[in-house]
């Protein structure tokens, strides 16, 4: 009984304890006139290691990474009812570009990332009415996105927890560009010529059809990062990310 009470407060202590930044992350000094360069570049050498998960900081691997669901602002997309799932996303440790910016005060930090591709591999279902013809399908789907910039504003609080200070991100906003994309949805309909055509249409019409839908997609596709960078955020305290706190 005692060696049982003595490893619940062993696994206690441990669980509680604050977790130094990795040794191969970079650490930033507030002071510094350079600070927000300095952050751009600790960001980008951090999110390139992420091609496998750092699980004793509740990182998972980004290559792909993985949201169980995609859930819309709203049920109806139009005359369609959309489900997308096991949602995998591949190209997120490839950057060419990343600039971050920090404000304490406000304490907000902005982002933007620039992928030269990213894949959305998924499952779909939908059902609805296109032009008088029913729709009930659903099936594997792939697209590629090519020259993707993610634009995101997150929003902390700050709390105390053991004596430390910790940052939670309690709003986030993402926005995104992309240079063009193609698409493929396996069965949507059954002729293959016409499930080809309508592929390449929407290829076509990117701009178009990510002006549709982004908004009714993106929180959910925000929230899975939010979600992450929390994880992470709740095992560092403050004076493990910067310097000059």
């Amino acid at each position: 009984m005692k060696t049982l009470l003595f490893l619940c407060v062993l696994c206690l202590v441990n669980f509680s304890n604050p977790v130094k930044l990795p040794s191969t992350f970079t650490k930033c000094d507030k002071r510094k006139i350079d600070f927000d360069d300095c952050l751009s570049e600790a960001i980008k050498n951090a999110i390139s290691q992420l091609d496998k998960p750092m699980e004793e900081y509740n990182l998972p691997s980004f290559e792909p990474f993985f949201l169980p669901m995609m859930l819309p602002k709203r049920v109806k997309n139009g005359n369609f009812d959309n489900k997308f799932k096991n949602y995998k996303i591949s190209g997120n440790t490839k950057i060419t570009d990343l600039k971050a910016t920090m404000n304490f005060e406000e304490k907000t930090m902005t982002m933007a990332i620039t992928n030269p591709e990213v894949r959305f591999e998924f499952d779909y279902v939908t059902e609805g009415v296109m032009f008088l013809m029913p729709i009930d399908s659903s099936g594997s789907a792939l697209v590629t996105a090519q020259n993707t910039t993610y634009m995101l504003t997150f929003t902390f609080e700050d709390y105390t927890k053991d004596k430390q200070n910790y940052f939670l991100v309690i709003d986030t906003k993402l926005e995104m560009d992309v240079q063009s994309m193609t698409f493929h949805f396996e069965n949507l309909f059954k002729d293959k010529v016409l499930n080809e055509a309508f592929n390449r249409e929407l290829g076509v019409k990117t701009k178009k059809v990510l002006e549709y839908n982004f908004p009714i997609y993106l929180d959910s596709y925000g929230q899975g990062y939010q979600r992450v960078f929390n994880n992470f955020l709740e095992k560092v305290p403050l004076t493990e990310l910067f310097d000059g706190l």
